[in-house]
């Protein structure tokens, strides 16, 4: 059995691979965080959501401190005392969680293609097969057709039928 390594990191320049920094309001108050949402606590989150756990839980409260505190890192205690100065409610902190996930989803994770969106620059070909032949060859494609103007007429190839 072969042995794969890998790095935890693919952009060495941070662990938000470039994203721009994610942050919300709550109470008035701009809280900035630290890093973007986890793919790992959002797998959690998921997987949580879907056996129907609920942010009362033990578990659901587990996951929502958790994800708050990777996020927020050295500002999580200062946001916990916050909400429970505040008396936040959990539905509050999920609405916020499902917005911060939203936004992470609709941004590019890597770095846009440099190719071209349109045909490669250059002069477009095509490959005519011949098979009566046996020939390959490429040729130069003709100019699209400019309206009004009458294209000269090439001859056309007979058809072989074989039956």
């Amino acid at each position: 059995m072969t042995k794969r390594s890998y790095t935890s990191r693919t952009n060495q320049q941070s662990g938000s691979a470039g994203l721009p920094t994610q942050e919300f309001d709550l109470d008035d108050i701009t809280w900035v965080c630290e890093s973007n949402v986890s793919v790992l606590d959002l797998s959690e989150y998921a997987r949580l959501a879907q056996q129907g756990v609920t942010a009362e839980s033990s578990e659901g409260a587990a996951i929502l401190a958790d994800v708050f505190s990777g996020l927020l890192g050295s500002n999580y205690q200062r946001f916990r005392l916050h909400c429970r100065k505040n008396g936040t409610e959990p539905g509050v902190l999920v609405e916020i969680l499902r917005d911060l996930i939203s936004d992470a989803a609709q941004r590019p994770t890597q770095r846009p293609s440099d190719s071209f969106d349109g045909p490669p620059p250059g002069e477009a070909t095509s490959k005519v097969v011949s098979l009566s032949r046996g020939v390959v060859s490429v040729q130069p494609l003709s100019p699209a057709p400019t309206a009004g103007k009458p294209q000269p007429q090439e001859e056309k190839p007979r058809m072989v039928s074989y039956g």
